[in-house]
């Protein structure tokens, strides 16, 4: 819990960081008309603090991207957008902010989404199933840095708040889109094809929206063992009816359905094996399974690739596939989600005269299967051997917010409370591990490292002479209660402008239980484990608004990622090096930011900026610990880090048709202690975090045969990083560079056709790599790596008629 003394220490800094705030910088985006004949600034309003307020009255570096970018940019996910950003790091897929990975995990959690206010943050969700499809959106914003008061848990290094388009009461609407898309070197084509509808039910009472799309995307990755290439598919339907009860009631009902799978790899490998396992069989009828297993290794050819060893006999895909794109693995993985979610939102404008109330409720159930491929770690690709998950909770959040009603009062304030519980109850197939069936296997595993008889094993534990392994979560809850609140005071300077004070504090409670049980050849028993937390997260910040058009902040800000329970250690891990260090409980980590900032729009609107500048201390790191000699995960405290850097942001009018955006920022973050849980020494860099990142894009408008037409290059830029702490040279992922072309043109009122060339000079670059195994002797392991795509083309149709 935090004490009076740390408060005014952050009181002090916030102070301290007034004073100097006329110096410096803040980051946020600003939108510019692009029209022919104007300059003006696009007026952009946003409620990060709850409330509506345009960017530069927001003490806080924040982007907003409109519903009008998403669609010129063919921004189909928040990906997509992540990249633009400053000081955003995506190495796979989830957005990390400010450098706070935090480990050697490429999803550290750090960075919460919420769409319509409804978390999509839960330690249980794959970050394949945080949703973030940007069909039928009104706008995105990303707010940097802790968000722990008005946002809570998982907000460390920033929130991302996707808003979708309302139901409209008095029009009729059908709108949708539909595109396809190939790549270089990629059999195969990508689809997505969206469709939705407004219908008035009522007129200026009741109006039903909904909107769905299907996509297909097909991947580089090829298994030459089974021919299959790596592919994806993904749906989703999003219905919201709206009730406009009186004039300042209004109630919103939604249903969103979410459906993810995928078959295949979805990260190549580039191992070179010096060599592979494989067996002699001896018929011996005085042996379990009539035979004597010899083991020998067979070398491969000094620089060969996994599948030019493996190849043998076994099936090979198409030769045409690039050798980079080829792997060899026994079995093929696949994955399958659905998440159903139900919401209610009533908004009142006028709740008994004295403020505003609103009401988010959700209520979420989440299931996913998948098959994992362990003959690679546990049979060394001897034997086929394979581990099903079927995971299931369901999750029910409630947050209501009172905030005042007079908007012309220079005191404004937010209280609320936030309540959250993930639940999985009798999960009792979590997780199960088969292998073939034969007696040949069977003498192969148990004269294997694995010395026990698994089959006889299977038999008479669970009836089934391929079963080897049974995980069951008998019941595992999270609940988090929370109650915050946010104040700020603008003092009236006359002609010199407005001051704002602003303050927020959360104070939240935390309360987990977990109970297991496991039997077969990894562990035996139950395990029950429980634990409480509490504590509070603060904001201070100071604001000076000279002009409408120029603001300088100085801004504390705090937050946290919430504690929890790890499960069972497996009996194959109690003599890793790691085991020693894992705790049944770890608690929340802390996060304390310190930020500088200003905002500004010049020459009527011309030119728009912003800096921020910032230093982050963060404690207690919540991190997974990686146990590299059996294959197995767990959570806890390691250890301090900071991070400090600068981000900037700008758009420029250069003439009547002609925009430019730039952004780019600086990032150092690194321990500040030794950790040896995750092989890090003070004074490393962080991983997955690049030193610099940019993105520099031109927009030109021009008429073609009377029609209007937009044309956009952008270039982008990361730097090196490096994908885990005890580095391997197959941890570095090199800088790269990549340029896009787009085309927009309004054929009708209603049709628009977009043509989008991705990486036009086809520069062959790698995204993420990284080696499983910390031992630069074993060859046999994978070593991930995932490429930058190469030249692609999607070809893109909307409309929308009224």
């Amino acid at each position: 819990m935090y004490n009076n003394s740390k408060v005014a220490k952050a009181i002090r800094h916030a102070m301290m960081f007034s004073a100097a705030a006329t110096a410096l910088v803040s980051t946020s985006a600003f939108s510019v008309d692009t029209g022919a004949e104007s300059a003006d600034v696009e007026i952009i309003t946003v409620t990060a603090r709850r409330k509506s307020e345009t960017i530069i009255e927001i003490p806080m570096a924040i982007s907003s991207i409109s519903a009008m970018e998403i669609q010129d940019r063919n921004y189909t996910n928040a990906e997509d957008i992540y990249r633009t950003l400053a000081g955003a790091a995506i190495p796979r897929g989830q957005l990390i902010l400010r450098g706070l990975s935090g480990g050697n995990n490429t999803t550290p959690d750090t960075t919460a989404t919420f769409v319509d206010d409804v978390p999509y943050t839960n330690s249980n969700l794959d970050s394949r199933d945080i949703f973030t499809d940007l069909s039928d959106v009104e706008r995105v914003e990303v707010l940097r840095g802790p968000q722990g008061t008005l946002y809570g848990s998982n907000a460390i290094g920033g929130t991302v708040r996707i808003i979708t388009k309302k139901p409209v009461l008095d029009e009729f609407e059908l709108f949708g889109s539909i595109q396809a898309g190939a790549e270089k070197n990629v059999e195969g084509y990508d689809s997505k094809m969206s469709l939705g509808v407004n219908i008035p039910l009522l007129e200026g009472t009741l109006a039903l929206r909904v909107n769905g799309s299907i996509a297909h995307d097909q991947l580089p990755f090829v298994n030459t063992n089974t021919g299959l290439q790596s592919n994806s598919d993904q749906s989703f339907i999003r219905s919201q009816l709206l009730w406009q009860a009186a004039d300042d009631l209004a109630v919103t009902f939604g249903y969103t359905n979410f459906s993810y799978r995928d078959k295949g790899d979805d990260l190549g490998d580039l191992s070179t094996p010096e060599s592979y396992w494989d067996y002699s069989l001896t018929e011996n009828v005085n042996t379990p399974y009539g035979y004597d297993v010899d083991f020998f290794e067979v070398p491969c050819s000094s620089g060969t690739t996994r599948p030019e060893c493996m190849g043998g006999s076994a099936p090979t895909a198409d030769s045409g596939v690039s050798r980079k794109y080829q792997l060899w693995e026994r079995i093929d993985p696949w994955y399958k989600s659905n998440s159903d979610l139900f919401t209610l939102n009533i908004q009142d404008d006028n709740f008994f005269g004295f403020a505003s109330l609103t009401y988010v409720g959700s209520f979420r159930k989440y299931d996913t299967q998948s098959l994992d491929n362990w003959s690679r770690l546990d049979g060394d690709d001897m034997f086929k051997t394979w581990i099903i998950n079927d995971d299931f909770h369901e999750q029910t959040t409630h947050e209501l917010r009172l905030q005042n009603i007079d908007l012309n009062s220079p005191l404004s304030w937010t209280v609320g409370l936030y309540y959250d519980k993930a639940e999985t109850i009798n999960a009792l197939d979590e997780q199960n591990q088969y292998h073939e069936r034969g007696d040949i296997v069977s003498a192969v595993a148990m004269n294997w490292w694995w010395d026990i008889d698994v089959t006889q094993l299977g038999l008479d534990t669970f009836n089934n002479p391929q079963h080897n392994w049974h995980y069951a979560v008998l019941e595992d809850s999270i609940k988090e209660f929370s109650l915050f609140a946010d104040v700020a005071y603008s003092f009236d300077l006359g002609d010199l402008g407005e001051l704002e004070l602003n303050a927020g504090i959360r104070r939240y409670d935390l309360e987990d239980f977990y109970r297991d049980e496991t039997a077969g050849i990894w562990s035996e028993g139950e395990t029950i484990i429980g634990g409480q937390e509490d504590g509070n997260r603060y904001k201070f910040s100071v604001s000076y608004r000279p002009s409408d058009d120029l603001s300088v902040y100085a801004l504390y800000s705090e937050g946290y990622r919430p504690g929890g329970n790890n499960g069972p250690l497996a009996q194959s891990c109690v003599n890793d090096p790691k085991a020693g260090d894992k705790k049944d409980r770890y608690t929340s980590d802390s996060i304390e930011n310190y930020e500088l900032g200003i905002k500004a729009s010049t020459f009527d609107g011309a030119f728009n900026f912003a800096v921020a500048v910032y230093h982050i201390d963060w404690t207690d790191i919540k991190t997974e610990i990686y146990m590299d000699t059996c294959g197995f995960s767990y959570n806890a405290n390691a250890g301090e880090a900071q991070s400090q850097g600068i981000e900037f942001e700008s758009t420029a009018q250069l003439a009547d048709d002609l925009t430019m955006t730039l952004n780019t920022s600086y990032t150092n973050s690194e321990l500040t202690e030794d950790n040896d849980a995750i092989d890090g020494k003070k004074g490393d860099k962080m991983t997955m975090v690049p030193d610099w990142n940019g993105y520099l894009a031109l927009d030109q408008g021009f008429e073609v045969f009377g029609k209007q037409a937009f044309v956009r290059a952008d270039y982008t830029y990361y730097g090196a990083y490096k994908t885990h702490f005890k580095t391997r040279p197959e941890d570095e992922v090199p800088s790269y560079s990549y340029v896009n072309l787009s085309s927009r043109i309004e054929v009708s009122d209603s049709v628009t056709l977009s043509v989008h060339l991705n990486n036009v000079f086809d520069k062959e670059a790698i995204k993420y790599k990284r080696a499983r195994s910390r031992s630069e002797s074993n060859t046999a392991a994978q070593e991930y790596i995932e490429f930058l795509s190469e030249r692609n083309l999607t070809v893109r149709l909307d409309y929308t008629f009224f």
